[in-house]
């Protein structure tokens, strides 16, 4: 989308007017071609004045595309091979129907059908982060749901580091004072008693409005919505690879336990009555904690249960 001769005019008209004469000189190419590239940039959104016979950049895309955020990654693998729509249907479906590289990344600035667990819609206003990793960790099935906790352990983290206090709905949602923030979704291919390929895709809400989510207010807010501040995405997407490259090379390398330690030190109503539905079934119990394998535990009416799938809820007063 942004190859090197749109990035070098960038480069030349960043705080100072350059004429179209000598960015042609510059670059080699025409004067016809430099207002085609700077039409081009325009069209992504870079704010470029033209001034008298020269053009001079004013401010940069709000676009994530690979030039503007590749700077801030501290990864060493996850989004060595960056891919960016302006927008798309689904980075996972994209990702799961593509061959990629271990910790390639997918964002899109959009998603027209973006989903969530289950098969639920996620609503993309264009303000949030929407991106899924690919990742190959040839893990036993029976890791699986400890493994798709480094994920929502690693935004945790990532919105700590931004002053920002959250908690976990196991097991992989993102909820700041009752609401959903963020969430997750992982696809992953098995070859018998292994998993060796993992697309998660994450969403989170960032610099949304009310309006924007306003088909879903009751139940979901925004970084923003939250705190009234903006937030740098490009920082803060960063911020998450990060932490999951770190949380991921962890796992791999044998510190699981810590990851369960976290998460029930993280977990949303911990100590509550909840109920969990998986399809017509429902469990009510109090929440205790996590089990070895990343499973939740409930303290039922008949003892102490072990469960591995369903959706979490509070339990309410009128439900006792």
């Amino acid at each position: 989308m942004i190859d090197s001769v749109d990035k070098k005019i960038l480069e030349l008209i960043d705080k100072r007017v350059v004429s179209g004469e000598k960015l042609a000189e510059e670059l080699g190419i025409t004067r016809t071609a430099v207002w085609k590239r700077v039409k081009k940039l325009r069209n992504l959104g870079y704010n470029i004045e033209s001034r008298g016979n020269g053009y001079i950049l004013k401010s940069r895309t709000e676009l994530l595309l690979e030039n503007e955020v590749r700077p801030f990654f501290k990864t060493s693998f996850i989004g060595k091979r960056y891919v960016f729509f302006k927008e798309i249907d689904s980075t996972n479906t994209y990702a799961r129907k593509s061959v990629f590289e271990d910790g390639t990344v997918v964002l899109a600035q959009k998603q027209s059908s973006g989903r969530g667990r289950r098969g639920r819609k996620w609503v993309s206003s264009g303000k949030g982060l929407y991106f899924s990793i690919v990742l190959k960790p040839s893990i036993p099935v029976s890791e699986v749901l400890k493994f798709s906790l480094i994920f929502p352990l690693s935004i945790l983290d990532a919105l700590s580091r931004s002053g920002i206090s959250s908690k976990i709905k196991w097991p992989n949602d993102i909820y700041i004072n009752g609401k959903k923030v963020s969430g997750i979704l992982i696809e992953s291919d098995t070859e018998g008693e292994i998993t060796n390929r993992a697309v998660v895709g994450i969403g989170i809400n960032v610099n949304d409005s009310l309006e924007d989510i306003k088909e879903i207010e009751d139940i979901a807010t925004s970084l923003h919505i939250e705190t009234g501040k903006y937030f740098d995405r490009k920082l803060l997407l960063s911020e998450i690879l990060f932490q999951i490259e770190q949380r991921y090379i962890s796992f791999l390398t044998g510190k699981k336990d810590e990851i369960l330690k976290d998460l029930e030190k993280n977990m949303l109503w911990i100590g509550e009555d909840v109920v969990l539905t998986d399809g017509n079934s429902k469990t009510e119990g109090k929440l205790i904690g996590i089990n070895n394998y990343g499973g939740i535990r409930l303290k039922t009416e008949n003892g102490i249960l072990d469960i591995f799938s369903g959706d979490l809820s509070l339990r309410k007063v009128d439900d006792v």
